[in-house]
């Protein structure tokens, strides 16, 4: 139903996470949002706050040597005409792996306004930090 949808908002989503601009990466989620992994889960608002917590990730992205991030794959579960759960594997290259890719899975609940979705919460399938120790990245 919003495959034409998805696979552009998240290359987009992926572009604004090399992005030093925060606000652009921001503009991917609701008002509030829901985010959790293996260490937790907490609720957040979109706001300065979140902005400059997306500024501190994107800094340790760039200390780590990230180069890329791609869309490896889209697997969408429609809920409703609103709704969407979409578990995206993403793909990241590192200075350190050279074209080697390292993947990690996070899944998305996804609300549709006005046929543009917005990340409602996600779940990390993985710690990301784990995955990056395990291949040398840090």
């Amino acid at each position: 139903m919003n495959k034409d949808i998805l696979k552009p908002f998240f290359e987009a989503y992926s572009e604004a996470s090399m992005s030093s601009n925060p606000t652009v990466l921001a503009s991917h989620y609701a008002d509030a949002f829901i985010a959790s992994g293996s260490t937790g889960s907490a609720a957040f608002k979109n706001d300065e706050q979140f902005l400059a917590w997306l500024g501190q990730v994107f800094e340790f992205n760039q200390h780590v040597g990230m180069g890329s991030l791609e869309v490896v794959s889209i697997h969408e579960t429609p809920i409703s005409d609103h709704h969407a759960f979409a578990t995206v594997e993403w793909g990241a290259r590192f200075e350190k792996t050279g074209d080697e890719r390292i993947c990690f899975e996070i899944s998305y609940l996804l609300r549709f306004s006005e046929g543009k979705p917005l990340i409602l919460a996600y779940i990390s399938h993985e710690d990301q930090q784990d995955v990056m120790k395990a291949r040398g990245v840090i």
